[in-house]
């Protein structure tokens, strides 16, 4: 893995927690499914196939912790196994499949006793993340997915500044490998990322690579942003100018337009 600043590290035992109360609040929401054939929002599945995903997901959390296997395959191809994952669930009670993913962060949680934050996560594409980041994707993965279920119900769900900032943290490690090489290929700009709250940092980019940076140095356009709602524009599920008319992204520094072009040059996570 490359170099991470020291503003992304992450906490273990916050984190840990996080994701405990976030696995029983989400296995509780899916619960109240009565059709799992609505569509859920920000995501191409039902309320019942989202459920089957979360049950299949956290189970491979808690086995690539614990060792009982690896992931298999390259960052690109999440989103195949995603949905290879969801056929093998199909027509399972949505109650089964809540009460399997909150068992799975349980066990999960159970796996983290002992371990530091800095012990190795294995990770697809032959990476190796730590426990805590791991954590923090997972956190991810409840957190974000419990918005995709919420909306599909018509119910509340928030994230919580504190979680968002885990998630922050977590998904700016991989930032990297989630770059369009297209349309960032000739790009030579520094960004400089404030989260409210923390962390911040730099993401420079040069002709298609990306290196994450600490804070102080020179940078061609600041982004200040409201933690929840940078998850939910960095996940896909609001757009930037949904965060910039709530005044949840601002632009600043030198060159403040080039802030607009940053999350073209990333991928869908």
């Amino acid at each position: 893995m490359h170099h991470v600043p020291s503003e992304l590290w992450i906490e273990l035992a916050p984190a840990v927690d996080a994701v405990r109360a976030a696995g029983r609040e989400l296995a509780e929401l899916l619960r109240g499914i009565d059709e799992p054939g609505r569509p859920a929002r920000g995501v191409g599945w039902t309320l019942g196939e989202l459920a089957a995903h979360l049950a299949s997901r956290t189970r491979l959390f808690a086995a690539y912790l614990a060792g009982v296997t690896a992931p298999q395959g390259e960052i690109e191809g999440i989103a195949q196994e995603n949905e290879r994952l969801v056929r093998a669930e199909a027509g399972r009670p949505v109650p089964d499949l809540a009460d399997e993913l909150e068992g799975n962060v349980e066990t999960f949680v159970a796996a983290t006793r002992g371990r530091l934050g800095s012990d190795p996560f294995p990770w697809y594409s032959g990476l190796t993340l730590d426990v805590a980041t791991a954590t923090g994707l997972l956190l991810g993965e409840l957190r974000v997915h419990g918005d995709d279920a919420a909306r599909g119900l018509g119910r509340p769900w928030a994230i919580a500044s504190a979680d968002a900032r885990t998630i922050v943290r977590a998904a700016t490690v991989l930032a990297p490998r989630y770059v369009d090489p297209t349309a960032a290929r000739g790009v030579s700009t520094t960004y400089l990322l404030e989260v409210r709250g923390g962390p911040r940092f730099r993401i420079a980019f040069e002709d298609g690579a990306v290196r994450l940076e600490p804070p102080d140095g020179p940078a061609d356009a600041a982004i200040r942003a409201d933690p929840a709602a940078l998850v939910l524009v960095a996940y896909g599920r609001r757009s930037r100018w949904w965060a910039i008319v709530r005044r949840k992204l601002v632009a600043g520094g030198p060159k403040p337009w080039r802030a607009l072009a940053f999350d073209r040059y990333f991928l869908p996570p």
